[in-house]
């Protein structure tokens, strides 16, 4: 690709964020999607009102709260310190049943899979995860929380299928010119570099942008597939009877502030009520579960959970 300088996010220096490995990079995805979003080309989907929401937090805290240390963070891909070394903005991370687990899996699994596969190897990704579905404690101190969206939130679209489209635009119109792009790249690489599960520059400068620009769009954060598998081959074979094939959002803002969009639903009794108002508070115990079937089964009572 062609030498690329920033036109949006001017720096007078760049800190160094070892996450955020080519900064060419990050600037080229932050102005790709800052002038898609003034021109309103950038794809979007909507949670709509009284979907299912689930998220790991630990119970001492309002698992609706963004936690204050994620403004700062070099480690997420969607939020965290900026490259001018200043605090950039926070994020919730919640989604639905099938991207949570395999987001929880991939952080908390206590034997991690061999660097080579082989066929032969024993495959502890879907091992830990059948233990998860069929009941396990989901950690020692943390719990999961379920949520039901009680106003609907626009998010940019970043899952992959909506991003091949979106990149495929960008190129026909002037693209390849406009932001240094080797007459020769492919689409589908562009559109795949926002799921790098160890380089966050792509995706990290799209969330950057925005957020940057939330007020005028609307946007409260993105959306996106859970990067990980289910399986130490690296295969997705899982949906647990999830339509939409396994999906992670994270809801931009500062740091502490409560996202109220989003109303806890019990382990018994009717949803709708908020326990939680601040960001430390007393959390009721019935809004606490212990695993992901206790999840399950509170959204399908019918459901039968495979062992």
């Amino acid at each position: 690709m062609r030498e690329y300088r920033g036109r949006h996010q001017p720096r007078t220096w760049t800190t160094s964020i070892p996450k955020i490995g080519n900064v060419e990079r990050y600037d080229r995805y932050y102005d790709i999607t800052y002038d898609a979003i003034q021109n309103r080309q950038f794809p979007t989907v909507a949670l709509p009102t009284g979907s299912l929401v689930v998220r790991v937090n630990h119970p001492k805290y309002d698992a609706r709260g963004i936690p204050p240390a994620s403004a700062t963070s070099p480690d997420n891909r969607y939020s965290g310190l900026r490259l001018d070394g200043r605090a950039g903005h926070g994020a919730l991370y919640i989604g639905t049943v099938a991207g949570v687990l395999r987001e929880h899996t991939h952080y908390s699994m206590p034997e991690q899979p061999e660097k080579i596969w082989k066929p032969s190897s024993k495959d502890v990704t879907s091992e830990y995860m059948r233990k998860q579905r069929a009941g396990a404690e989901v950690h020692e101190e943390k719990k999961l929380f379920l949520f039901q969206v009680n106003q609907t939130m626009l998010f940019a679209d970043l899952r992959l299928t909506a991003l091949t489209s979106f990149f495929h635009k960008v190129l026909q119109s002037g693209g390849r010119e406009r932001y240094g792009f080797a007459d020769n790249v492919i689409v589908d690489f562009l559109a795949r570099l926002i799921s790098d599960p160890v380089d966050y520059s792509a995706p990290r400068g799209m969330a950057d942008a925005i957020y940057d620009t939330s007020k005028r769009s609307g946007l409260v954060g993105v959306c996106a597939f859970s990067s990980r598998a289910d399986k130490d081959n690296g295969f997705v074979v899982s949906a647990e009877g999830d339509s939409t094939g396994g999906l992670v959002h994270a809801v931009f803002g500062a740091g502490k502030s409560i996202v109220s969009a989003l109303t806890p639903v019990p382990r018994k009794g009717k949803p709708g009520k908020v326990y939680a108002t601040s960001s430390e508070p007393a959390i009721e115990p019935e809004l606490a579960y212990d695993s992901f079937q206790e999840v399950m089964q509170r959204i399908d009572p019918k459901r039968e959970i495979v062992r």
